[in-house]
C-alpha cells in the first residue's frame, strides 16, 4: 500500500468521528443540562518524527517495507486524541416551578445513578411516590455529608424528601431547602478541579474517574429557584462545523480514490514492459 494512502484513510476515519460526535451535539441541542462534546486531533508528520534519526548503512539487501516504513518511524496520519466534553456554562430559563434549580457555575448536583454516585446539571426535578426529590430519570438527590467510598446504603441515606402537602419548598441560592419557613434539607453541590476528567453516562450523568478531582472547597456555584440550564450546544456553531467535517471527508475520500486509481494504472502499465 502506497504510504500517500495513509493521511487520507486517517484523515476520514478521524472526521468520520468527528461527524459522529456533531450529529450527538445536534440531536441534544434542546436537551436540559446537556454538555456539547469535541472531538481532539493531532497531526503525526514523517518529516517531523524522522528529523532527528539518521538512517544506518544496510547490512542485507533493502526489502518492499525498507521503503514504506509502516512501523511508526515514517508515515504521516491525522490522530484523533480522543473526545473531551465542553463544560461551559449554558443559557438559564425560567420555568417558575419551585423544583427546578439551574446551577450558575462549575458545580454539579449530587445524585445516586445506576453506577453508584453520579453528577449532573440538568436540574429539571420532581418528587416520586415517597416524596423522595429525584431526577427526570428517577435518580435520588442527595444532601452533602458524604464519605469516600461509602457503601450505597449510606448513600441512598442522603436522598432528599419533600412533604408533598407541607407547602410550596424554597431553595436559596447556597442549595438549602425551606418548608413553611422550616429548613428540611440541602442540595449537594460538587466542584471539580478539572471537569474534563468527568466521563458522561448518559442522560446527562457524569462519573468522576479521579478520586483527587473531586474539590474540597467551599462550592462557589449559585442555584437558582425556578430556572432550568439550557444545553449549551450552539446550533449555528455546530452546522458549520459539520459542513467542513463533511467537506474535509469527501476530499480526502477523492484523494483514496485517486490514490487507487494511479495504483491500478501502474500495475496495467507495468503488466505491459
Amino acid at each position: 500500500m502506497s504510504k500517500g494512502l495513509w493521511p487520507a484513510i486517517s484523515g476520514s476515519m478521524a472526521q468520520s468521528q468527528k461527524l459522529d460526535t456533531i450529529a450527538n451535539n445536534i440531536a441534544n441541542a434542546d436537551t436540559d443540562g446537556f454538555k456539547r462534546d469535541q472531538v481532539s486531533f493531532r497531526a503525526m508528520m514523517s518529516s517531523a518524527i524522522t528529523a532527528y534519526q539518521k538512517e544506518g548503512i544496510p547490512k542485507m539487501p533493502y526489502k518492499e517495507k525498507d521503503f514504506y516504513r509502516l512501523d511508526g518511524t515514517d508515515k504521516a496520519y491525522a490522530h484523533v486524541e480522543g473526545t473531551y466534553t465542553d463544560q461551559s456554562q449554558g443559557r438559564l430559563k425560567i420555568t417558575n416551578s419551585p423544583l427546578d434549580v439551574a446551577l450558575e457555575g462549575k458545580g454539579f448536583l449530587e445524585v445516586l445513578g445506576p453506577q453508584g454516585l453520579g453528577y449532573t446539571r440538568n436540574g429539571n426535578l420532581k418528587l416520586n411516590a415517597e416524596g423522595a426529590l429525584v431526577t427526570t430519570e428517577g435518580y435520588p438527590v442527595l444532601s452533602p455529608g458524604g464519605l469516600a467510598n461509602e457503601a450505597r446504603e449510606e448513600s441512598a441515606a442522603r436522598a432528599i424528601t419533600i412533604d408533598p402537602k407541607g407547602g410550596t419548598p424554597t431553595i436559596t441560592a447556597d442549595g438549602k431547602i425551606y418548608q413553611n419557613k422550616v429548613e428540611i434539607g440541602q442540595l449537594a453541590v460538587v466542584e471539580f478541579i478539572d471537569g474534563r476528567l468527568l466521563a458522561k453516562e448518559g442522560s446527562s450523568l457524569f462519573k468522576n474517574t479521579v478520586a483527587a478531582n473531586l474539590s474540597n472547597e467551599v462550592p462557589s456555584t449559585k442555584i437558582h429557584q425556578g430556572m432550568i440550564e439550557s444545553s449549551n450546544v450552539n446550533a449555528i456553531q455546530e452546522m458549520t462545523e459539520l459542513l467542513q467535517a463533511t467537506r474535509l471527508f469527501e476530499a480526502n475520500e477523492k484523494v483514496v480514490k485517486t490514490y487507487g486509481e494511479l495504483e491500478g494504472r501502474a500495475v496495467n502499465e507495468l503488466g505491459k514492459f
